[in-house]
């Protein structure tokens, strides 16, 4: 690990400052990273994560239509669907 260490170190001085800088905000990312990947329980499965996701979304969209009001028209199903999307416009 050390000689892994020496060599990365030795590489770095054959870098211009900004390179260096490039290096060193990308270390603090990978350890940012490991250190809240251990912190996070391996408990919150994905479909919790989608539940709290919906949950957030339609409280955004709430409080969107509470402050828009009823003003902006919706889509239709169609509209948005593939089918829709994807129709020949004149």
């Amino acid at each position: 690990m050390e000689t892994l260490i020496a060599e990365i170190v030795r590489k770095l001085h054959a870098l211009s400052e900004i390179k260096i800088l490039e290096v060193l905000d990308f270390v603090e990312f990978l350890a940012w990273d490991e250190k809240h990947r251990a912190l996070r329980p391996f408990s919150n499965d994905l479909v919790q994560e989608d539940e709290e996701f919906e949950a957030t979304a339609d409280c955004l969209a709430d409080e969107f239509q509470r402050y828009i009001g009823n003003t902006i028209p919706c889509l239709s199903d169609y509209s948005v669907s593939r089918a829709g999307i994807y129709e020949e416009h004149p």
